[in-house]
């Protein structure tokens, strides 16, 4: 796989941290100097004021995780208030119009498959992390440094992502999204759980994170905002298509997108007729078109300013019920999907 695939062992979260930011100390570094000018030009954000940040994150995240990111930070030599703020990106950097996803409920369980839209210069920052930890394990697709992203684990959750954008928005109370993704892979064994982890869960940035389970059958999106976590079940038909605008109802004075962003509606579109005419998953995230936002992304139109600049990094396609993850490293037009090969375990047999 292009990708680096990278397997922690250690017990303890600190030691896990030291390991991976070692194996992974040039990734990590791409991390960081793309989000710091990343966050200098969209955000208006200096150095300062990102460790800053960072500052106000660690004083609210759970020890462990603190104590594993100050692990990456000193593997890989860098400041872990950088990595704690990075961790927050979502919540620094506004929603944008990106990644685009869909899921299927079917008689073993919900699988989910989507593209990764992010700035390019992170395809060198992208790593794929299995983590096990006594007889559990999950595996993530995420750029070295942030905890989680794009996933599953042994016991038959998936999940995915979708940018969001409200007029609530803004603001570093409550949990960051990354940090959400990683508590549904690490700590969730059901989509019950899954379920009431997110509908409890404060934030102060949109996104939508969308979990498939095996063994209960669930599928469902969690559209997330300041107000709170509003559930989208699967079609009659067993679909469940999402990119960037809420499907859910707006609450009483919150706007939502796609107000300004009507190439998430194409997509949204384009996705769902795609996959109902009997495409493959590769197929379907690999479109193109003359749109303006496609699918599969790549070439920005000239004179594009470099913190706008977007690409497909990778695709993933988890199915629960087999713990399988398949990973496109790079567009799907071009990139093939491969397996990542996961732990065997009493979870990985079930």
């Amino acid at each position: 796989m292009p990708f680096p695939h990278h397997s922690s062992r250690e017990r303890e979260p600190g030691d896990r941290g030291r390991g991976f930011g070692r194996a992974q100390a040039a990734a990590v570094g791409v991390t960081v100097t793309t989000y710091r000018r990343l966050l200098r030009e969209a955000a208006d954000l200096s150095r300062q004021d990102i460790l800053r940040a960072g500052e106000t994150v660690g004083a609210r995240l759970d020890p462990e995780l603190v104590d594993e990111l100050e692990g990456i930070a000193v593997g890989s030599g860098q400041d872990v208030r950088e990595l704690l703020a990075i961790n927050a990106r979502t919540e620094l950097l506004a929603g944008g119009s990106e990644c685009s996803l869909l899921g299927r409920l079917e008689l073993d369980g919900g699988w989910l498959a989507q593209t990764w839209d992010w700035h390019p210069a992170l395809a060198a920052a992208t790593v794929v992390w299995t983590v096990e930890a006594g007889d559990r394990w999950w595996q993530t697709v995420t750029e070295a440094g942030v905890l989680a992203k794009l996933g599953h684990n042994d016991r038959g959750v998936a999940c995915g992502l979708n940018f969001l954008t409200s007029s609530a928005d803004g603001g570093l109370d409550g949990t960051p999204i990354h940090i959400l993704l990683r508590q549904v892979l690490e700590g969730c064994g059901s989509g019950a759980e899954a379920r009431e982890l997110l509908a409890r869960a404060r934030t102060s940035a949109s996104s939508c994170i969308t979990v498939a389970t095996a063994g209960s059958a669930d599928l469902f999106a969690a559209e997330l905002s300041p107000g709170g976590a509003r559930f989208v079940e699967p079609d009659r038909d067993g679909w469940l298509v999402h990119t960037n605008h809420f499907l859910s109802t707006p609450r009483a004075g919150e706007d939502t997108m796609p107000a300004t962003h009507p190439g998430t509606l194409d997509r949204f579109v384009r996705l769902a007729r795609a996959a109902r005419m009997g495409a493959g998953v590769p197929q379907v995230l690999a479109q193109h078109g003359e749109v303006a936002e496609p699918v599969c992304r790549h070439g920005d139109p000239p004179g594009t300013p470099w913190a706008e600049q977007r690409a497909t990094l990778a695709a993933t396609w988890c199915r629960p019920a087999w713990r399988s993850l398949r990973v496109a490293a790079g567009p799907p037009c071009r990139a093939v999907f491969e397996p990542v090969s996961a732990p065997v375990s009493l979870g990985a047999r079930g």
